[in-house]
């Protein structure tokens, strides 16, 4: 039964039933979509996480970490949209305002009537103008306004490259097909991004050309410090995230030992009612994170990104000193700005809608040749194909590996 069921049901739609202003000024009808190409809902938006504009911000902090979320829908009386708050506005807004979270109406720091796409809008030009302008989040509508959905960059970026790493290893053409779109938009040479390697590192480094992907060292240049020590006060160091719009880094005698982010301030402080004032920075930090070399590119802070599924890079010298901290959107508006993405993720939205289930290159014989394993005529006749389910991607490791390094190879992906 519950294959029968509307595919979009999994995105929650929100009953409302927006009129006037706050109606979203971006749905389009089914009509235009079919002109103009795939449309948002293939991108499966997450779920929106929702909460009444009269509710305060710790119990909206408090509802998203619980559901480990970093922005939530806000819905005025009528159940319209009124706003989105999101993990990063809770530093700028109140922690930098030392405004009281138990007594501050969400509506008072959300951000009010925020743009939004329709589920029938084509999809690149909605990840198009998030990379314009910034968005890390956006919400979505179905046609007849109920809001249904939140696109999230970071998801849709690492959901593009993945596609089009598939596709490359399966030799379609929308991989090369990107990288000569964006060779030409960032004016590298024929030869030169011919000799490059694929996708993202591979594909991204052959489009950009290596001379037109600056190092992490020259976008850092100039950017406000966002360093504290252990000892630094939570609302010293939200104090110095909002005003740089970036994580904190850590560092004690010279030498990184923690990072702290947005995320971290809402779920681990605020929804924990701890006193900012009074709490070090090191006793809620994610101690020992991972750091790369100012001479890294940003193509391959975006590839790092990607496998390990990071928002954030701090940046240290090989004698470990600390230079600073990169996030995805630094990276993408380095590498090319919008109309370089649109390309790729053009290309993404061509490639097979079922790449992204990272099919392992096993080629099975024998004994281990899956029973169940049928052909596409007889899935047809049963019914909803297990796609539909849409499996996880697999992580994958030898037989002969031992139990230490499959653990770790699963902590390591959050396995």
């Amino acid at each position: 039964s519950a294959m029968e069921c509307d595919d979009m049901t999994d995105t929650a739609s929100v009953n409302s039933h927006l009129t006037g202003s706050v109606y979203p000024r971006s749905v389009k009808t089914t009509k235009s979509r079919k002109k103009e190409g795939t449309p948002v809902s293939k991108l499966r938006p997450k779920a929106p996480m929702v909460s009444a504009s009269n509710d305060s911000v710790l119990a909206v902090t408090q509802m998203l970490a619980s559901k480990r979320g970093d922005a939530a829908i806000i819905t005025d009386e009528s159940g319209g949209l009124a706003g989105i708050i999101t993990d990063t506005d809770v530093t700028r807004r109140v922690v930098a305002k030392q405004l009281p979270a138990s007594s501050t109406r969400v509506s008072d720091v959300m951000t009010a009537n925020p743009s939004c796409v329709s589920m029938s809008d084509p999809a690149t030009d909605a990840l198009v103008t998030m990379v314009e302008n910034r968005f890390r989040h956006l919400p979505v509508t179905d046609d007849s306004g109920a809001i249904v959905g939140v696109l999230d960059i970071a998801k849709c970026l690492n959901d593009a490259i993945s596609k089009l790493e598939k596709s490359q290893e399966k030799g379609s053409s929308a991989a090369e097909d990107a990288v000569k779109q964006m060779a030409s938009l960032q004016g590298a040479g024929g030869n030169q991004a011919a000799a490059l390697q694929a996708l993202l590192g591979p594909l991204l480094s052959q489009a950009f050309g290596g001379q037109s992907s600056p190092t992490l060292r020259t976008i850092l240049a100039g950017k406000p410090s966002t360093i504290v020590s252990p000892r630094t006060t939570l609302q010293e160091t939200g104090m110095m995230m909002a005003e740089a719009r970036k994580a904190a880094l850590v560092v004690e005698s010279g030498r990184l030992v923690g990072i702290f982010g947005f995320k971290d301030m809402m779920s681990r402080a605020i929804a924990k009612e701890l006193p900012l004032d009074l709490t070090p920075v090191s006793t809620v930090m994610t101690p020992n994170p991972e750091a790369v070399s100012p001479d890294t590119t940003v193509i391959e802070a975006l590839q790092i990104m990607h496998d390990n599924k990071f928002l954030t890079l701090p940046v240290c010298e090989s004698n470990g000193s600390v230079i600073g901290i990169v996030d995805v959107m630094d990276c993408v508006y380095a590498s090319g700005g919008a109309e370089g993405w649109r390309s790729i993720f053009s290309s993404a939205m061509e490639c097979d809608d079922m790449t992204d289930t990272a099919s392992v290159n096993s080629h099975l014989t024998g004994s281990v040749y899956p029973r169940s394993v049928k052909t596409t005529k007889s899935r047809k006749k049963e019914g909803t194909p297990v796609s539909k389910l849409r499996p996880k991607a697999p992580m994958v490791s030898a037989s002969n590996d031992s139990v230490l390094a499959v653990t770790q190879m699963l902590a390591s992906k959050r396995g």
